[in-house]
C-alpha cells in the first residue's frame, strides 16, 4: 500500500501542456499499422490500427491521452493518430519529464481521479478536466517527485519479471 499522506495536489494544467488531436474520423482511414486512438475504456484507447493520410502529421507519443467521455487515460509511448473533432475526441497531455515509467505513473493517477467524475451521461470536457486537481508524491523541497514514480513503476515491472516464469509454468501445466 502507498503512503500519500504527505502528498501534494497539483492542478492538471499547471502539469501539462494540453492539446487536442487534429478532427479525425476513423472511418476515412484504410488499415495500417499506426495506433488510431479514440475514446475507449481498454486497449490503451486503440480503437484500431490505420494508414496516416498522404502527408498527415501523427500525434507525438510520449503523452497521456485522456477521454472527456469517461475518464479513461493512458500512456502512449510511440506516435499515433489521434481522434479530434466533437464527441468522442481525446485530450492530449505532454510534459517533457514524463518517462515511460513516469507516464504509467501518472496516468493511472489521473484515470483514478476521472472516473469517479466522468461518465458518458455527465461527460468531461478540456476546460474541466484542466481544472482538475490531482496527488502526487513530492521530495524534499515539495516539488513533485519525478524519481520516486520512476523507480515505483520499475519495482512493479521487476515484481512482475520474478513472478512470470510461475505464471508460464501453471499455464503450460495447466495447474489451476
Amino acid at each position: 500500500m502507498i503512503d500519500i499522506t504527505k502528498w501534494k495536489k497539483f492542478q492538471i494544467s499547471s502539469l501539462f501542456q494540453i492539446k487536442r488531436p487534429a478532427p479525425r474520423s476513423v472511418k476515412k482511414y484504410n488499415d495500417g499499422s499506426i495506433p488510431f486512438v479514440s475514446s475507449g475504456n481498454y486497449n490503451n484507447g486503440v480503437d484500431s490500427y490505420r494508414m496516416p493520410l498522404d502527408n498527415e502529421l501523427l500525434e507525438k507519443g510520449n503523452c497521456i491521452t485522456v477521454s472527456p467521455v469517461d475518464g479513461s487515460t493512458f500512456y502512449q509511448p510511440t506516435d499515433f493518430l489521434g481522434r479530434g473533432g466533437a464527441g468522442s475526441s481525446i485530450l492530449l497531455l505532454y510534459n517533457d519529464k514524463l518517462t515511460k515509467y513516469t507516464g504509467l505513473f501518472l496516468a493511472a493517477i489521473i484515470r483514478g481521479t476521472l472516473t469517479r467524475k466522468y461518465q458518458y451521461n455527465d461527460m468531461g470536457s478540456s476546460e474541466s478536466i484542466k481544472l482538475e486537481y490531482i496527488k502526487l508524491p513530492v521530495n524534499i523541497k515539495n516539488e513533485i517527485d519525478w524519481e520516486y514514480m520512476e523507480r515505483y513503476v520499475k519495482q512493479l515491472y521487476a515484481r512482475e519479471r520474478k513472478f512470470r516464469p510461475c505464471y508460464d509454468l501453471f499455464r503450460k501445466n495447466k495447474i489451476t
